[in-house]
């Protein structure tokens, strides 16, 4: 949920099947007071994150078979209809779905310019020995 007065920003959506929408929060404003906001978003694939951006920004797709991309918004173009079902950006192997979607922080990457395209959509890359971040735990 986002709440806003002056509707500046927008959204990014991002659906189980690779695609990604941007939507702008001016196509959220209404001219009469509802009680329910419909058609949000698509509905046509299962939402796999949301994310609220002030300006274009990178953020990481993972996908469950555990490969990361890197997308610089700017890339994605601006959808001005909420119910959009987006662009490809991740292509996905039979059997995987797009896991998460979340803002990426300078430094989280060892080499992030592995995780980068050029073109989209991608497939992403697997992380790197020094990406990792799962550790086995011990019981001493």
């Amino acid at each position: 949920m986002v709440a806003t007065k002056d509707y500046k920003g927008m959204m990014l959506f991002a659906f189980e099947n690779g695609k990604a929408a941007k939507v702008p929060l001016e196509a959220y404003a209404t001219k009469t007071n509802r009680k329910k906001l419909t058609a949000a978003y698509s509905d046509k694939s299962p939402l796999a994150g949301v994310l609220w951006l002030e300006g274009d920004k990178e953020v990481l797709f993972t996908a469950s078979s555990g490969r990361m991309l890197l997308v610089h918004t700017g890339a994605l173009s601006l959808k001005t209809t909420r119910s959009t079902q987006g662009v490809a950006v991740m292509k996905l192997k039979k059997g995987h779905r797009l896991f998460c979607v979340d803002a990426y922080k300078e430094g989280g990457f060892a080499k992030p310019q592995r995780y980068r395209t050029r073109t989209l959509p991608a497939l992403g890359a697997l992380a790197s020995n020094e990406d990792k971040t799962d550790e086995q735990l011990s019981l001493l």
